[in-house]
């Protein structure tokens, strides 16, 4: 069968992922749905860097590669991917992760770092209009922070402070005031960072 009446069979398809990308054999995934099947299709196939006859770079599919029906492409996810609900904290669990399956991922940041902020406000009895940075350098100024754990030096106190600022700017803050292109595993890299930070908050000591 060629190409073309290949091609003239396919309703639709669109690449959803690749691996290696920018190398000289990338593999992509593309979700490709026929006409005659009544389900999608994912199709995992090697690419191979090449010219076109004007001389620009592009990327031609090989035969080192295979398809098979959508379902069975998300229950072999969904049995073999590992969910770390071991190490991420029960409140962004709940509270993220099912923005990341819908896909909703800069909602997904910005409610992880959310749950910094409401623990953190409830935890030294903060007003409900002190919020970001201010409420952060507050709970954990080095010199006189609520939550500032005072056995550590005055050095690794600084640190902190400026991790847990940096990363909630950095992370929260942008995911609120622009548009950022996340995927799953950027996003949940984020996410991460705010469970480290939220376990860190909890197991701080109030200071008088």
């Amino acid at each position: 069968m060629s190409k073309v009446e290949i091609e003239s069979k396919i309703e639709y398809q669109k690449e959803i992922g690749e691996a290696n990308p920018g190398s000289y054999r990338p593999v992509k995934f593309t979700r490709v749905k026929y006409k005659a099947s009544p389900t999608a299709h994912i199709d995992i196939r090697q690419f191979q860097r090449g010219y076109d006859d004007e001389g620009e770079e592009q990327y031609f599919p090989t035969k080192t590669g295979f398809r098979f029906p959508e379902r069975e492409f998300r229950r072999v996810i969904e049995k073999y991917t590992l969910t770390p609900k071991s190490y991420i904290h029960p409140i962004i669990m709940d509270k993220c992760f099912s923005l990341l399956s819908a896909g909703e991922f800069e909602s997904a940041v910005i409610q992880a770092f959310k749950a910094i902020e409401t623990t953190t406000r409830n935890k030294i009895g903060a007003p409900v209009d002190m919020f970001g940075e201010r409420l952060l350098k507050k709970a954990f100024n080095p010199d006189e922070g609520a939550l500032t754990n005072y056995k550590l030096p005055k050095s690794e106190r600084f640190a902190f402070l400026n991790y847990i600022t940096g990363a909630f700017s950095f992370y929260r803050n942008s995911s609120a005031h622009r548009d950022i292109e996340l995927d799953f595993v950027s996003a949940f890299d984020r996410i991460a960072v705010a469970s480290d930070l939220l376990k860190a908050i909890e197991d701080s000591q109030v200071s008088v």
